[in-house]
């Protein structure tokens, strides 16, 4: 394929990709909603006014679900990221019996759905107390198989020349692991960090099904319950509403993609 085929490929993919938000914020600009279904009529916007967005401030906690989504989010992340990487190290350089059968099963669990695990880890957060609670809600989340084997990667791409001589000068498993293996497999902490916020922020099905509480709903599950049904004002409410759902995250990883990308392209050398 010539370098201008590959260009044009990757524009056509661009504006598939966008094309849904680009939509949906015409949408929610529009003053007049009567246009919504009427492509492409609905694709610019008309009576430009931030109406909708107005609306959402006034007809729903939105601020509320922001706060606690944003408070979940940081939480899922370390979590996340430190399950990943003490689980992580050993798998990559500790040496003891059953390993190889460990690492498997843990690659064998991202073959499964996760709605497997609902039942259980309901019955699990039951006894425990942690229904419609926070912590309830992103526990599951710690254990991730894909940031187990992304650290476990990164933690083998690293020279053992650097734990030799740790080992040398006396230092510990622990201080191996954090002072040498994290320091030099930033970037694939950071792509992990930036993978998990995305997922942590846009997730719907568990947090819908732990919490029931309206003032300790994430963003996802509370837009989703309060804009949608057969008691759903408008359908540019509901665009303006996942406009500002989504923006966040797009500015987050705007800045951050360059951390992600460097951070996946060094886990699989």
């Amino acid at each position: 394929m010539t370098l201008s085929g590959q260009y044009a490929g990757l524009i056509a993919f661009g504006i598939f990709t966008t094309f849904p938000f680009i939509w949906a914020l015409s949408v929610a600009l529009s003053g007049d909603p009567s246009n919504t279904w009427l492509f492409p009529r609905s694709f610019i916007p008309t009576d430009v006014s931030l109406m909708w967005f107005k609306r959402v401030f006034d007809e729903m906690p939105f601020m509320t679900y922001m706060k606690n989504s944003t408070l979940m989010t940081i939480e899922s992340i370390l979590g996340v990221l430190i399950v990943s990487i003490l689980a992580g190290y050993p798998l990559a350089r500790l040496k003891f019996p059953g390993r190889n059968f460990i690492f498997v099963s843990i690659l064998a669990t991202m073959m499964l759905p996760s709605e497997v695990a609902i039942i259980p880890n309901f019955i699990t957060l039951k006894h425990m107390g942690l229904l419609d609670t926070h912590l309830g809600a992103i526990i599951p989340n710690f254990a991730a198989a894909f940031g187990i084997f992304l650290m476990k990667q990164a933690f083998e791409a690293v020279p053992q020349d650097l734990v030799d001589a740790a080992r040398v000068d006396g230092a510990t498993e622990m201080q191996i692991l954090w002072r040498v293996m994290v320091p030099v497999t930033g970037p694939s902490i950071a792509a992990l960090g930036i993978f998990s916020l995305v997922n942590a922020w846009n997730d719907y099905i568990w947090p819908s099904i732990v919490i029931s509480s309206r003032d300790k709903l994430p963003l996802a599950v509370g837009v989703f319950n309060d804009l949608t049904g057969p008691f759903a004002t408008s359908y540019s409410m509901v665009m303006a509403a996942i406009i500002m759902t989504v923006i966040p995250v797009l500015i987050f990883f705007a800045f951050t993609q360059r951390f992600f990308i460097g951070g996946m392209d060094g886990a699989v050398k």
